[in-house]
């Protein structure tokens, strides 16, 4: 059976960017290949992550069409259709930038498991609105994503989150906790 297409998120600004959420139901909760994210962007304007690291999660990306430049902790590394896919392991700054004019397609994998990744993107881009700071903070707070802060300490970040982010709680609308729902009602 193959990954069939649970929701498609457009990713805000720059336009062009697309998110396919895609569930595998063959395959076991467990597996990484459960749930994949697979983003499309037309090359319009260049896809750009900001630099970013997770606590509790790694990461799996495979670049099925075009290529990024990816950078790992301060290491730059030039990803393409092709190579084999990339583990970014938690605690690692990572970010990502593609190409103006290039088609990029990007596949996404959470390790471990589960439809948690899945939710952190929904709850980001499923409004549909662009992305407030609190908004992020909440979401950054909730799906395991932290800023790297210019001292370098990841302790520093995961207070900066803990802290703002569990503001933002205050206010912000709560994750959704399905695909299904977009995180636009307020407590």
């Amino acid at each position: 059976m193959t990954a069939k297409v649970v929701k498609i998120l457009d990713v805000g600004r720059p336009q062009g960017q697309k998110m396919a959420i895609l569930s595998n139901e063959s395959e076991p909760n467990d597996s990484i290949d459960r749930y994949v994210t697979r983003l499309t962007c037309t090359g319009e304007e260049p896809f750009i992550v900001a630099p970013h690291w997770h606590k509790n999660h790694s990461e799996h990306f495979k670049v099925i069409e075009g290529r990024v430049e990816a950078t790992f902790d301060g290491k730059v590394a030039l990803v393409q259709a092709g190579d084999p896919q990339v583990c970014i392991p938690s605690r690692v700054i990572h970010s990502f930038k593609g190409f103006k004019g290039e088609r990029l397609v990007i596949e996404e994998r959470a390790d471990p498991s589960g439809i948690y990744k899945a939710l952190f993107f929904n709850d980001l881009f499923g409004t549909g609105r662009p992305l407030g700071f609190w908004h992020a903070l909440r979401a950054f707070y909730d799906g395991d994503g932290y800023v790297p802060l210019p001292f370098k300490l990841q302790i520093i970040d995961e207070v900066f989150i803990t802290v703002f982010g569990g503001i933002a709680k205050l206010f912000v609308a709560k994750r959704p906790e399905t695909l299904g729902e977009t995180g636009v009602e307020n407590k």
